[in-house]
């Protein structure tokens, strides 16, 4: 009797597989579970792995660079956090002893293709296995994908997705040991800096923006209004001069003498109307995006959230770029197990009605997945951020297969003392899809009341003198953006390589803000080793990981270019390491001094109040920097990170600390021990502070 061994990516994945099967049970061999399946002449065993159970590491220890020499390991063995790994790398070594045929059912993409293809061959032993392939994890979809199996690994994917891992180990450690031997050489003791092959273009694209800010130089300008007052409207509508800004104060201010209060008439009325089509489907970043818009979800949380609803077969397979819904989809279908949820029931019955169901579609495809959509399975026990990337999706969705909207914008030009001025007013005419994203459509309506050609109106002019704004700073929405409209990372990798530049202390804030040791780390780098924030550089690879993908490149020939572009950035270390060390050295102290600060000493008014570790209890506190000229201390929770907010408390003046715990949730609170909001915090039990 043939036994097949079906390798799922995660065990709630191999639970859907085996149910999908046929008739599953629950085996465990240790203290782990797999599923078996029995179907005619054959047992099938769906056995989990828990993502990657092999990761790259060096061959032989030392804290050398530049270091190739690397091999894969079983990620157990590399890391203790990963030790819950190893008993499900044991699973699939003994029953792969037990099977006559291997077949990957792991995520299709690059990274579930490396996952596959190292239990492939290193655990079962194989040089090759049959692929499932499926974008959901709905049972009808995973029957599918069973009958009409692929002989064969994706070999290009699996090429494509090794290259990647070589790649950012090599970039990712070379860098970090360069950087790192710089800066310890210069301060006698041991500090660890990050940097990676994408972590610095992104960084860089940050920064210069950061600088552009600072740099920025206000200029003034001024601005004609005239509000003008109609019988039907309650406020002065207003009007703006036809030239929008004025640079020149002289000259603003003799048009505004000459048209103050003056009688508005009424030149012309036009009325333009626009079609609104309907949003495309999602890919992954714009759905990191609209999530960051309407629920400010950051973008790493909202994939999370989006595997979660894949993993329970919700929607379709999230990490893809495709805004294409193809026809094999079955439109009608999906829309009719919609239909039977009740909070999409009216929306999708009404898209059922038409006799042609065709999406609006993007430009962008992806070979291995079509765009996010809702398989129509009914959720159960979502929590409150689930439902609301869920509802999303499903509006989305629906929203494609909508008629386009209309909109009409009205335009009313005045003219006082031969100046004109400027009013709009934008109105929704039509809904179409915007009846089906709802709350999601933003758009402001302005309807204006009726004028009448040749007709004055009364108003009062002002004149207002504004500045020029500095650039806005990125969110973590645009700039995952911007880094995919420079071909920076890639769908799956840009919220986890901004997440490590927040982590690293690079950046700050949700508005981003390079802190000083970023910027200091930019303009280290930009001096002795640009190649590090090459955006070329980086946009090259993957291209290159793109042409392996597609056959036309193989791994070896880019490994070797990348080789010699390392050796030289390592050299350039060298050379220049006392410099590199000195300058990091300068930004660290800076650093370090600015994350300590809290405010102002309120006794001493002089003195900054700072966070003290104390060498001799290593019990923390904040203190005032002018001691012992002045001797104000405020106490601070024990054994946790504190941050400032960079926001005040409400009842007092002091700041307010974000207090941050290994494995609790982060709590805020006045730094004022005798606080107002204190005797509410103190009245609750500890388990609530925490």
């Amino acid at each position: 009797m043939q036994t097949q061994l079906i390798i799922a990516e995660k065990p709630a994945a191999a639970q859907k597989i085996a149910s999908a099967l046929g008739k599953s049970s629950r085996q465990t061999l240790g203290k782990i579970g797999y599923f078996e399946v029995s179907a005619d002449k054959k047992t099938i065993l769906v056995v989990p792995a828990v993502g990657h159970l092999y990761t790259l590491a060096q061959k032989e220890k030392g804290y050398k660079y530049p270091v190739f020499d690397i091999e894969w390991k079983p990620t157990s063995e590399t890391s203790k956090t990963a030790a819950f790994s190893k008993p499900y790398l044991e699973n699939l070594k003994k029953l792969a002893k037990e099977a006559d045929e291997f077949i990957v059912a792991t995520d299709f993409d690059t990274e579930g293709e490396v996952i596959g293809l190292n239990i492939v061959r290193f655990a079962c032993g194989q040089k090759d296995a049959k692929r499932m392939k499926f974008s959901t994890l709905t049972a009808g979809d995973l029957k599918e994908a069973y009958a009409n199996i692929l002989p064969h690994l994706e070999w290009g994917q699996a090429e494509a997705g090794e290259t990647r891992h070589w790649l950012d180990w090599w970039y990712g450690i070379n860098l970090s040991r360069a950087a790192s031997d710089a800066l310890n050489t210069a301060t006698h003791s041991f500090t660890a800096l990050s940097i990676g092959r994408v972590q610095g273009p992104a960084l860089k694209i940050l920064a210069d923006r950061e600088i552009e800010i600072q740099n920025f130089v206000s200029k003034p300008y001024w601005q004609l209004f005239a509000h003008v007052k109609h019988p039907v409207a309650t406020e002065p509508l207003i009007a703006t001069h036809e030239r929008d800004k004025f640079w020149d104060e002289k000259e603003a201010k003799t048009i505004f003498a000459k048209v103050k209060d003056k009688p508005a008439t009424v030149l012309s009325t036009e009325a333009t109307k626009q079609t609104v089509n309907p949003p495309f489907p999602f890919d992954l970043t714009s759905m990191q995006i609209e999530a960051y818009r309407v629920f400010r979800i950051p973008p790493k949380k909202t994939l999370e959230i989006a595997q979660e609803l894949y993993t329970a077969a919700y929607i379709s397979y999230p990490r893809t770029s495709s805004q294409k819904l193809p026809p094999q989809l079955n439109y009608k279908k999906l829309l009719t197990s919609l239909a039977m949820q009740p909070e999409y029931s009216k929306l999708a019955q009404k898209i059922l009605v038409k006799s042609l169901l065709k999406p609006n579609e993007g430009k962008k495809s992806d070979p291995a997945h079509p765009a996010i959509y809702p398989t129509g399975e009914v959720p159960s026990q979502l929590d409150s951020e689930q439902k609301k990337i869920y509802d999303l999706i499903v509006k989305r969705f629906l929203s494609v297969f909508a008629d386009a909207g209309t909109r009409e914008t009205t335009t009313i030009t005045f003219d006082i003392e031969k100046e004109k001025f400027i009013l709009k007013g934008t109105r929704t005419i039509e809904q179409g899809w915007q009846e089906f994203y709802q709350p999601y459509v933003r758009k402001e309506e302005v309807e204006l009341p009726a004028f009448t050609n040749g007709k004055q109106y009364e108003e009062k002019t002002k004149n207002e003198e504004k500045k020029t704004e500095p650039p806005k700073r990125y969110s973590q929405a645009s700039i995952i953006k911007e880094l995919e409209k420079k071909s920076l990372g890639t769908k799956a990798t840009r919220a986890e390589i901004l997440d490590t530049l927040y982590r690293r202390n690079y950046i700050t804030g949700m508005a981003i803000q390079v802190t000083k040791l970023g910027l200091e780390i930019i303009k280290t780098f930009q001096k002795y080793a640009p190649e590090i924030l090459s955006e070329e550089l980086t946009k090259k690879f993957e291209k290159e990981m793109n042409q392996i993908r597609k056959g036309k490149l193989k791994m070896p020939q880019v490994l070797d270019a990348a080789k010699e572009v390392l050796v030289k950035i390592c050299k350039d270390f060298q050379k220049n390491k006392a410099e590199i060390g000195n300058e990091l050295k300068t930004a660290l102290y800076e650093a370090k001094r600015d994350e300590a600060f809290l405010m102002t000493c309120p006794n001493c008014k002089v003195g900054d109040i700072r966070i003290i570790i104390s060498r001799a209890t290593r019990k923390q506190f904040a203190a005032c920097a002018k001691y012992p000229d002045c001797k104000t201390t405020l106490p601070l929770p024990q054994f946790a990170l504190i941050k400032r907010a960079d926001k005040n408390c409400q009842q007092c003046p002091y700041p307010i600390i974000k207090i941050i715990r290994k494995g609790q949730r982060p709590f805020e609170m006045c730094l004022n021990p005798q606080c107002p909001s204190k005797k509410e915090w103190n009245s609750k039990p500890v388990a609530e502070k925490s």
